[in-house]
């Protein structure tokens, strides 16, 4: 039995595997093939069991998320077994965040209904673009009309707290595309709002197909511009950004992708989850076959653990806030006893990357649009 040594309420996140049809662009890991949906609903229910058999002492949750993959795939009832179960294992708040994902073209008045029904309050709905030939490069199952009529179902299914994933950056996509995407989005009045560039990732057919040239990408400067208006036209329409590339709505902030960007902990179940608890990170298999065998044999599907070092700790702090658009540099001091210096600070100041708040670094949206850049000048100065 392990020695619990965490303070606080942790995230759940559970990875549900299943898509009807793998986007090209995607790769988080994912099966199209089901016929194991039934088998996995079960075992991600022993893994979350084993885990709880394992504590000294029941963790506390405020935030559930169920991620993937398309969570919709599943019926409402075995979702409702999946949070039964958490229940049972862990204290979860009476007012937690339970946020499912969904694909447009999977859901209809009636699961959204349920889903609703069984504790479901927060929806993000993968749109990632309300123009039908968008919809078609991105290999989406859903079209645009879909997308519309999902977002009204939710609503009538009582749902308040509703997220909506764009993609921007596409090739050849033009900037009034991009507005009219945005403008679309807003219209429907989210209370939330992801807005993703396009990220070319190895291994996928969309970094196959630019890199034998069939697709050719956009250059840096268009993306950056592009950045730049989304995220003028998005504040402009009332959504706070909060985070490099989400939006929100006074108080209807992710407070699950929150404890991920504050550095504190969450456990995921199922294929490729990962965890951080009690100083450690680790990570689950990304095979379903290998999942399911390990639980099946009474093993965790674990397949590696970390214990972050100090070095890691501060990478990760200064990195993670800078996605926020800041470092607080009192927290920097306090928790591991360093200072940026001035001269550096000076120096973004100088170049239009970051204005100085109280105790911290604020960046403006063109230190938005170098961010990753800025991090790695940040963390050479250590």
């Amino acid at each position: 039995m392990e020695q619990d040594r965490h303070s606080g309420q942790v995230g759940i996140y559970i990875h549900i595997p299943f898509c009807e049809k793998k986007c090209f662009y995607c790769d988080f890991y994912s099966v199209e093939n089901r016929t194991q949906q039934n088998q996995f609903v079960n075992f991600v229910i022993k893994e979350i069991s084993l885990f709880a058999a394992n504590r000294n002492q029941t963790p506390s949750a405020d935030t559930v998320f169920f991620g993937g993959g398309t969570p919709s795939l599943l019926a409402p009832q075995e979702l409702e077994a999946i949070l039964d179960c958490l229940k049972r294992n862990f204290k979860i708040s009476d007012d937690a965040e339970v946020t499912m994902e969904c694909n447009p073209g999977t859901v209809n008045q009636q699961s959204l209904a349920a889903y609703h029904q069984i504790g479901v309050n927060r929806l993000s709905f993968g749109v990632q673009s309300f123009f039908d030939d968008e919809l078609k490069f991105l290999s989406r199952i859903h079209d645009s009309k879909q997308a519309l009529e999902a977002f009204a179902l939710a609503r009538a299914a009582g749902f308040e707290n509703v997220n909506i994933d764009l993609i921007y950056g596409l090739p050849d996509q033009s900037e009034s595309r991009l507005l009219l995407n945005l403008e679309k989005a807003a219209a429907l009045k989210p209370e939330h709002i992801s807005a993703y560039n396009l990220i070319v990732e190895h291994g996928t057919p969309l970094y196959s197909a630019i890199d034998s040239g069939k697709i050719k990408p956009l250059d840096e400067l268009t993306e950056a511009k592009m950045y730049e208006l989304v995220m003028s036209s998005l504040e402009g329409k009332g959504y706070r950004h909060y985070e490099i590339s989400n939006y929100a709505r006074h108080g209807f902030e992710c407070k699950h992708n929150l404890k991920y960007w504050n550095g504190e902990e969450y456990i995921g179940f199922g294929p490729s989850a990962h965890s951080y608890f009690n100083g450690t990170r680790w990570w689950n298999v990304s095979n379903l076959s290998s999942y399911i065998s390990a639980l099946s044999s009474g093993h965790s599907p674990i397949s590696a653990k970390e214990k972050l070092s100090e070095t890691q700790l501060i990478d990760e702090f200064i990195m993670l806030q800078l996605r926020q658009g800041k470092v607080d540099l009192k927290v920097l001091h306090d928790k591991f006893g360093i200072n940026l210096d001035s001269e550096f600070i000076s120096y973004l100041e100088k170049a239009g990357h970051v204005s100085l708040g109280r105790n911290e670094i604020v960046l403006t949206k063109k230190g938005f649009t170098v961010c990753d850049e800025i991090a790695e000048q940040t963390l050479r100065r250590f």
